[in-house]
C-alpha cells in the first residue's frame, strides 16, 4: 500500500471515529430502553448507568416493565417510569450525620417499613411542569438561592429549599445543627451539599420513585376512600400552605429551565394564576366558590388541563388507559346515581 492511498484510508477512518464520538457525546444525558416486559431491577440499573442516577423505589422490584424510550432526557423517562407503576417521581436529598443512617431509611423505604424519626420537607407533586407538551424539567437543574435572615437551623433551610425546588429533603428529627456560613446560589444538588457538609453530615441524592402498596379490598361506601400508609419518606405539610414568595420562586426557575420559545407563555399562565389567587383572597365564601366555577368552566383553561391530562396520559400504557376510563365512567355513574341534598 503506498503512502498517499494510507493517508487516505487513515484519514477517512479518523473521520469516521470523529463522527462516531459526537454521536456518542450527544447522547450523554440521555436515557435510551427498549424493554417490554423486564423486572424493574433491570430497567432501574439500565436508567441508573446510562444518566449516572441513583434510585430508590419501594415498587417490588420484580414487577415487569414495558418502557420504549430512545435518547429521552433522564428525568422524563424516570417520571415515565413513575407513572407505568401508578407511581409518583421526585428528587431526594436525603442527609444525617452519619452515612449508615442515610443507607438504613433508605432500606426501609424499599422494604416497605416505616421506622419513623425523620423529619420530611417536601413541597408535593402537584404542578410540576409548566412545560405545555408536559415534559417535567429535570429538578437538578433548579437554581437556589438561600433567603438570609431566617433561621438558620439545617431543617429550617431544607423547608426552604423544598418549597423553592420542589425536591424533598430528609433528615433525622433529632438533627438539626445551625448553618453559620450559607452557601452561595447555585443548582439545587450543589446548595444542598453545601448546606450538608457546612452541618459535618453526610448527604446522599436520588430519585425517589413512591407507589402505594395494593389493597388487599375495596372500601365500602361509609367508609369512604382509604387513604394509602404514610412511607418514611411521606411529608406532615399535607394541606398547609407554603410561603408564596418561596413557591414563585420555584416556579421562576422552573420556567428558566424551559426553552426559550416557551417561557414567555409559561410566565404568562404564572401571572394568570397568581393574580387569580389573589382576587380570591379578598372575596366573601359564597363569592369565592362561585369565582372557582366561572374559572373551572371556562374554555380556555379546560382546553390547557386537557392538554396537560393529555400529555401525563400519553405516558401510560394502553391497559392504563383503558383502566382510567372504565374507573372516570364509574365514578361518573355513581355520580350520577347519588341522592340529591336535601
Amino acid at each position: 500500500m503506498n503512502s498517499s492511498r494510507f493517508k487516505i484510508l487513515a484519514g477517512v477512518g479518523g473521520l469516521f471515529a470523529i463522527v462516531l464520538l459526537g454521536y456518542w457525546i450527544s447522547g450523554w444525558g440521555t436515557i435510551t430502553l427498549h424493554a417490554d416486559k423486564v423486572p424493574l431491577s433491570k430497567v432501574i440499573k439500565s436508567i441508573e448507568r446510562q444518566g449516572n442516577v441513583k434510585i430508590v423505589t419501594n415498587a417490588d422490584p420484580t414487577t415487569p416493565v414495558s418502557l420504549e424510550v430512545r435518547r429521552a432526557p433522564v428525568f422524563d423517562v424516570i417520571d415515565t417510569l413513575a407513572i407505568r407503576l401508578d407511581g409518583n417521581a421526585q428528587l431526594a436529598y436525603v442527609a444525617a450525620p452519619e452515612r449508615n443512617q442515610i443507607t438504613n431509611v433508605l432500606a426501609a423505604f424499599r422494604s416497605g417499613a416505616n421506622p419513623g424519626g425523620w423529619s420530611i420537607f417536601s413541597a408535593g407533586f402537584g404542578g410540576r411542569s409548566m412545560d405545555p407538551e408536559g415534559i417535567t424539567p429535570d429538578p437538578r437543574e433548579m437554581e437556589w438561592k438561600v433567603t438570609a435572615g431566617g433561621d438558620s437551623n439545617l431543617q429550617s433551610l431544607f423547608e426552604q429549599g423544598a418549597q423553592k425546588t420542589g425536591a424533598l429533603f430528609a433528615t433525622p428529627e433529632s438533627w438539626n445543627p445551625t448553618v453559620a456560613k450559607l452557601p452561595k446560589e447555585g443548582k439545587t444538588g450543589s446548595v444542598a451539599s453545601s448546606l450538608a457538609k457546612a452541618a459535618q453530615g453526610q448527604i446522599e441524592e436520588i430519585f425517589l420513585i413512591t407507589v402505594r402498596p395494593p389493597r388487599t379490598e375495596e372500601p365500602t361506601a361509609e367508609e369512604g376512600p382509604r387513604r394509602a400508609p404514610p412511607t418514611v419518606f411521606s411529608s406532615s405539610r399535607r394541606g398547609q400552605e407554603g410561603n408564596p414568595e418561596w413557591i414563585a420562586e420555584r416556579v421562576a426557575a422552573q420556567i428558566a429551565t424551559l426553552p426559550a420559545g416557551q417561557q414567555a407563555d409559561a410566565q404568562k399562565r404564572f401571572d394568570e394564576i397568581q393574580a387569580f389567587w389573589k382576587e380570591l383572597r379578598d372575596l366573601s365564601p359564597e363569592d369565592r366558590q362561585a369565582k372557582i366555577e366561572e374559572v373551572r368552566n371556562n374554555p380556555e383553561i379546560q382546553a390547557r388541563m386537557e392538554e396537560y391530562r393529555a400529555a401525563r396520559d400519553a405516558k401510560r400504557t394502553p391497559e392504563q388507559r383503558e383502566k382510567r376510563m372504565k374507573k372516570y365512567i364509574e365514578r361518573k355513574k355513581q355520580m350520577k346515581n347519588a341522592p340529591a341534598a336535601s
